[in-house]
């Protein structure tokens, strides 16, 4: 069964890679709660986020940046977050098929609680939220 943990373990060993191809370029950090690493979580997605930041937001530039992945709880459910520091979407960007099949894929695993939240952050970069119920339905 796919988890949170699991999916961790991916993204660790994709950005080590990352990390060997721009070692200048590229910062990394995880920042998840222990408690969540067994919680149910669809396989790829997280690893789906951290590669668009890489692709789309940490290899364009030259000075590189960072990417920060997280996972905590909330008061009525809990989040995961991949966030990076690059140039952040354009006014006129539209999600593309990657992440419209997330969403889909989160509904379909979390029900219609799962949303899927695209933010700028500041000074520059992209944060996006995957907000989840407590527990997925069965």
């Amino acid at each position: 069964e796919a988890t949170l943990g699991r999916e961790l373990a991916l993204v660790r060993a994709y950005l080590a890679l990352m990390q060997m191809r721009m070692p200048d370029r590229l910062q990394f950090d995880l920042q998840v709660a222990p408690a969540l690493e067994g919680r149910r979580f669809p396989a790829m997605a997280l690893l789906t986020l951290v590669e668009n930041a890489v692709h789309h937001g940490i290899d364009p530039g030259e000075a590189g940046g960072r990417v920060e992945v997280g996972a905590d709880t909330l008061a009525d459910g809990w989040r995961v977050w991949v966030a990076d520091t690059g140039p952040g979407m354009h006014a006129q960007a539209q999600p593309g098929a990657g992440l419209t099949n997330l969403q889909a894929r989160l509904t379909a695993y979390f029900g219609s609680a799962a949303r899927l939240q695209l933010s700028d952050q500041s000074p520059s970069g992209l944060r996006v939220e995957i907000l989840l119920p407590q527990e997925a339905p069965r």
